[in-house]
């Protein structure tokens, strides 16, 4: 059992030469070149029924994940699963999580998509032989999220989502830098804060998107045990999960297991893997990087559907 992990940062500019037989408009960048293409054009490589849902965000950035997301899926079927391009069929679930309608025969390969700030990702299984054994879910976040003029807070409603153990490994995040700094070392405290917090939140939601269950889910109920600290783009292996009473009917306590890596400077993300108990978890999940994309990759085998009259 393998997995594909790919990233894509959406800061890359879409250039004509990677989609020029679909062209309809072109734009000026910063210096005046005229090889700048508007995502919009890659509305072209999805059918109607994707699109059409793409088209109602109203900030250029939500777009630009939205519309990659969709290619990736579309890209990663396509590239794995020997599927053509024009015969994928989608729906969403309740949860707005991609679902897999056509070919039919793929229906359980199991695939998880998030995205935040500069990244989509996407992890999914490269083997469909097999009835799908696994339950993926990642997900992605950018620490500048927060305000840096902010106080980390640690409120009640935090409290409410967090074990008191998780609380402590937030608060206590520590620096290099010796006590006797006053305010840098401060400040460089509450970036550590952060940091720590977003990436236990990244690893709940990623547990959250494996189970594709609601937002309402207890979130207190899982409590993460972090080993390693987060240094560099290669994966670390060694966090732990144990659920908590009360259990959540739909929570497995055993099987789990993640991969953490930082992306760039800014953004952490998380993989979660829950496997029946027949299969060695730490199978799937072997500390492999992520694998980066480009335009000429994401597209390559991108056939285009009908032009929609929007464009």
């Amino acid at each position: 059992m393998s997995l594909a992990r790919w990233a894509f940062n959406i800061r890359q500019p879409l250039l004509l030469e990677n989609i020029e037989p679909l062209v309809t408009s072109l734009t000026d960048d910063d210096c005046g070149r005229v090889n700048i293409v508007p995502l919009s054009n890659l509305l072209n490589f999805l059918p109607k029924s994707e699109s059409d849902g793409l088209l109602q965000f109203r900030f250029e950035d939500e777009m630009r994940r939205a519309i990659i997301a969709r290619l990736m899926i579309h890209a990663f079927f396509t590239a794995h699963h020997n599927c053509q391009w024009e015969a994928l069929v989608f729906d969403c679930s309740d949860r707005e999580k991609p679902v897999l309608l056509s070919p039919e025969h793929l229906k359980n390969v199991s695939f998880n998509i998030t995205h935040h700030g500069d990244w989509v990702i996407l992890v999914g299984e490269t083997d469909s032989s097999a009835e799908s054994l696994v339950r993926l879910g990642v997900d992605v976040m950018d620490f500048q999220e927060h305000n840096p003029g902010e106080p980390f807070n640690y409120s009640s409603s935090l409290q409410d989502q967090f074990t008191p153990k998780e609380m402590v490994f937030m608060t206590e995040a520590s620096t290099d830098r010796e006590n006797s700094c006053q305010a840098s070392c401060a400040s460089t405290e509450k970036s550590q804060q952060l940091r720590r917090f977003y990436r236990l939140w990244c690893l709940k939601e990623s547990i959250v998107k494996a189970l594709d269950v609601a937002e309402d889910f207890n979130l207190k109920s899982i409590e993460l045990t972090i080993q390693d600290e987060q240094e560099t783009e290669k994966p670390i292996l060694s966090t732990v999960v144990e659920v908590h009473e009360p259990k959540p009917e739909i929570l497995p306590e055993e099987g789990w297991s993640f991969e953490e890596a930082l992306l760039d400077e800014d953004h952490c993300y998380a993989i979660a893997a829950q496997i029946e108990p027949e299969v060695d978890a730490a199978s799937i999940l072997d500390g492999s990087e992520i694998r980066r994309f480009d335009w000429k990759e994401l597209l390559k085998d991108a056939v285009p559907y009908p032009v929609h009259p929007s464009l």
